[in-house]
């Protein structure tokens, strides 16, 4: 039988699927729902690009296209990504359907949209100089969790569970998630609504009673002469049009009578209302907030270690800014040498880097050529420089007088960035070496007497 969430289903394991396909050798999509690449077309979250705009100062045109490209879809379809793609709804949807065989009822509708965190993120952005929501985004962290591995950030997606567990129904969706305050406000400008057929409704209220996000909004739609809903919190999933036994509800593009209409009444609403206490209240809380939550990021960021990034990286501070964590280049790395970064990085947390004793670089110069915001830079090879490489003279067994060449012999820039002096005696020319690791990776000692160091 035809029902939307067998549909929303399909779509939302669908989609993350689609995203797992480079785990069986397929580039065909690449990234993550920060920013993709499907089939050559890239994707950006558009509250991704603001933050990397407001962090690092630049208006990266790379990612504009897409941004604007994925703002369009949603301003016609409203809040539907939280119903529809993401996967944290997804998962607190499996999280519901467990509750209710538990339980054996359907646990009441969420409450209101909170919209503190979408400015607080903004501004964090702004003044820490680091995309916060696209580094700890949980949405992220499920993807990159299955590509890359699971580290302790996974005690977000716990804190999540257990918000709901505790009867905060869409808890992270509705109070903290920026992601859904921004598509919220999107959803102000959809045309496409819940339409009811006044002549069948049996006045049931099935709908209300399925609804997640906007039950009360439903409610007043029965009990009102509106023909259509009116709410930016309706995620479009569908839900209320399975649960109607008169099939008087579907979807709908708004026209301009109702438009006119309902905005005459929202007007009267919000002329009556004004600034109301409670919003007053999540404007100082979201100053707080800010100011609760500044140091901690700017120490985050300030206490990432020092780590080689791959070729292209622009300066530390501002591939921090720039970096979007989609994970592009670490899907395209040949060699499987580039890593994402975990929770004990600080900042540094979903950024590509590398450890050259576990697997060196050796230059294939594909990660530059699909980073979609310029975090790494296309370049020739005579112009990388991933860092330095560093003799310890009181280790190395050359110095300490028997013979060995394993780093010479191995250095793709043989006697030029690293050559013997008397044939006997490692020597790294700066100015030539690209930092690439592979002489730290093949150094036969227990601890490398070879190292990279971040130049």
């Amino acid at each position: 039988m035809f029902t939307w969430k067998k549909i929303r289903r399909f779509v939302q394991i669908g989609i993350l699927l689609l995203f797992l396909t480079p785990l069986v050798g397929n580039n065909m999509v690449l990234g993550s729902l920060n920013s993709s690449t499907i089939f050559e077309i890239t994707l950006t979250d558009p509250l991704a690009f603001l933050e990397v705009l407001l962090a690092s100062k630049t208006l990266i045109l790379s990612i504009l296209p897409g941004a604007i490209l994925v703002l369009g879809i949603y301003l016609l379809l409203g809040k539907a990504y939280c119903s529809w793609v993401c996967p944290i709804g997804l998962l607190i949807e499996l999280i519901d359907g467990i509750k209710e065989k538990l339980q054996g009822k359907k646990s009441i509708s969420a409450g209101r949209q909170y919209y503190w965190s979408l400015p607080v993120i903004l501004f964090l952005a702004a003044i820490t100089g680091l995309p916060l929501f696209q580094t700890v985004s949980p949405i992220a962290i499920i993807l990159r969790g299955l590509l890359f591995g699971i580290g302790i950030e996974f005690i977000i997606l716990i804190f999540i569970i257990l918000l709901e567990l505790m009867g905060i129904k869409r808890g992270w969706c509705r109070i903290f998630c920026p992601l859904g305050a921004f598509y919220a406000l999107a959803g102000r400008f959809s045309p496409l609504k819940i339409k009811v057929e006044r002549d069948s409704c049996i006045s049931c209220k099935k709908c209300v009673k399925s609804c997640n996000y906007c039950s009360k909004e439903l409610e007043d739609l029965l009990s009102d002469s509106m023909e259509k809903l009116r709410s930016s919190l309706c995620t479009k999933c569908g839900e209320c049009i399975n649960s109607c036994p008169n099939n008087s509800l579907r979807f709908s593009f708004n026209n301009k009578r109702v438009n006119n209409r309902v905005a005459q009444k929202e007007t009267a609403v919000s002329g009556k209302t004004g600034l109301s206490r409670r919003r007053l209240l999540e404007a100082g809380g979201a100053a707080l907030a800010s100011a609760a939550l500044f140091p901690a990021v700017n120490a985050a960021k300030n206490s990432s270690p020092p780590l080689l990034r791959p070729p292209g990286a622009v300066p530390e501070p501002e591939f921090l800014a720039r970096c979007i964590r989609c994970g592009k280049c670490i899907e395209v790395c040949s060699y499987k040498t580039l890593k994402c970064g975990d929770a004990m990085m600080g900042a540094s947390l979903g950024t590509p880097y590398f450890a050259a004793r576990e697997m060196p670089c050796y230059l294939c110069m594909e990660c530059p050529d699909v980073c979609p915001s310029g975090a790494l830079q296309p370049l020739k090879m005579e112009e990388v420089k991933i860092g330095i490489a560093q003799v310890d003279k009181e280790r190395c067994y050359a110095y300490r007088g028997d013979i060995c060449r394993s780093c010479w012999l191995n250095c793709p820039l043989i006697d030029e960035a690293l050559y013997m002096e008397q044939f006997r005696y490692p020597v790294v020319d700066k100015d030539k070496c690209t930092g690439c690791g592979i002489c730290e990776y093949v150094c036969v000692m227990d601890e490398p007497a070879i190292k990279i160091i971040k130049s």
